[in-house]
């Protein structure tokens, strides 16, 4: 398997189980910080694997550019990732703990 792939398949898992965490917790408690914060820990994680790996592989004066490049790439997948949680877990405790059903004698 090449860097490449490796790296990308670095940036999907932590899209997919940043995703899957935090739905899963917001699901299961609907509560909107303890998901995020549950999501992010795991975003952290995974980012903070990924920014070691890539950075030792590209260690090195003349390989700046490289390790630079793909460390700019893993923080916006960082961001992206943590946006996406938070307005999924919005739109869910919007649809799971929204406003009760109107009085029909109102």
């Amino acid at each position: 398997m090449t860097y490449d792939s490796i790296y990308w398949l670095m940036l999907g898992a932590g899209f997919v189980f940043t995703g899957l965490v935090g739905v899963l917790m917001m699901w299961k408690t609907e509560k909107l910080l303890l998901s995020f914060l549950a999501g992010t820990v795991v975003n952290v994680l995974l980012t903070a694997g990924a920014v070691w790996w890539w950075s030792s592989v590209f260690a090195g004066s003349e390989q700046q550019f490289s390790r630079m490049f793909g460390l700019f790439g893993l923080g916006i997948s960082f961001v992206n990732n943590e946006v996406l949680l938070f307005f999924a877990q919005l739109i869910m405790k919007k649809k799971i703990g929204g406003d009760p059903a109107p009085d029909p004698d109102a």
